[in-house]
């Protein structure tokens, strides 16, 4: 799932933990900033439990738990418009 960071000074690159709940319940695969979207980003796998848009979770960047929200649908071009207009 994409999850949107608040990560203002460090990225999520690979490998973080995500955290539900107090619980370690997936892992970011990459991350890094949407300057398109101007929003720190994650791709990770979490359970189908946690996996809908909206969910609340934390991602562990350098030691530090930052709060990340689940999103459902992408956030750049969502329709696909700019890609078929171009």
């Amino acid at each position: 799932m994409t999850l949107v960071v608040d990560a203002r000074d460090a990225d999520a690159l690979g490998d973080e933990p995500v955290w539900h709940d107090g619980k370690v319940v997936g892992w970011v695969t990459s991350g890094g900033y949407g300057h398109c979207v101007g929003q720190s980003l994650a791709l990770a796998y979490v359970p189908t439990a946690v996996a809908r848009g909206g969910v609340a979770c934390e991602v562990e960047i350098l030691g530090e738990r930052r709060p990340a929200v689940v999103q459902a649908r992408a956030l750049y071009d969502p329709s696909g418009e700019r890609m078929r207009t171009s």
